[in-house]
């Protein structure tokens, strides 16, 4: 979703001011990720609010929007979010054009290393951050990703122009993204046996599970 006021923090001045800004910030979180991920929502669900939103070309004006429908944002809590999501897919893109960098975070053994590489090349962001981005994508009714016995990818797997699937399963297999599992775990259980976490009442399917594009593998 693009917006007016986006300008505000990515045209190319602003963004490398507030790249700058939040590189040192540590004040962030989840709940604070979440809020602003929410708010967005109800901005697309509600033609009204959309409209507003599109006309809105000052950072004062959304603010004031986003606290009469009940969300409480800061100018610096804005821009850490998409400063770090623009980061985020900026080296994807970068990795996308260059087969030497997209092999060498595709054989990295842990979050941390894959961070340390995406810094060395001018982006910074945390193993939270990119976790909270990659599933989010995940949950989305745009992606799944769906393997089969012998872990032969049949689902397509573009977000946009970027192939995700491959940061996707490079973190499910850090653990830092859960392949099919509750994002969070529910205070209550339907059963007994709590180890289970295919079991109705552990399990998390995006909405697109039941919505497959699946390939055609040709017998050999």
């Amino acid at each position: 979703m693009y917006y007016q006021i986006w300008n505000f923090f990515l045209k190319e001045d602003k963004y490398i001011y507030w790249k700058e800004k939040i590189k040192v910030n540590t004040n962030f979180d989840k709940v604070t990720w979440q809020k602003i991920i929410d708010f967005l929502s109800l901005v697309e669900q509600t033609f009204q609010l959309k409209s507003q939103l599109a006309e809105t070309d000052s950072l004062e004006p959304f603010l004031k929007l986003a606290i009469e429908n009940g969300y409480s944002l800061t100018a610096e809590e804005l821009a850490w979010f998409l400063i770090t999501r623009r980061q985020i897919w900026d080296l994807f893109d970068l990795a996308q054009k260059t087969p030497s960098l997209k092999e060498e975070l595709l054989i990295v053994k842990n979050p941390q290393q894959f961070i340390n590489i995406a810094a060395k090349n001018g982006y910074y962001f945390s193993v939270e951050e990119l976790a909270w981005l990659l599933i989010e994508i995940k949950s989305s009714s745009e992606l799944v990703s769906i393997n089969n016995s012998v872990g032969e990818i049949l689902t397509s797997s573009n977000y946009g122009r970027i192939e995700i699937g491959y940061w996707i399963w490079l973190a499910e297999d850090w653990g830092i993204v859960p392949p099919f599992c509750h994002r969070d775990k529910p205070g209550t259980f339907l059963c007994q046996n709590i180890n289970n976490p295919f079991l109705p009442d552990r399990c998390f399917l995006p909405k697109s599970y039941f919505n497959q594009r699946l390939m055609i593998i040709p017998n050999s």
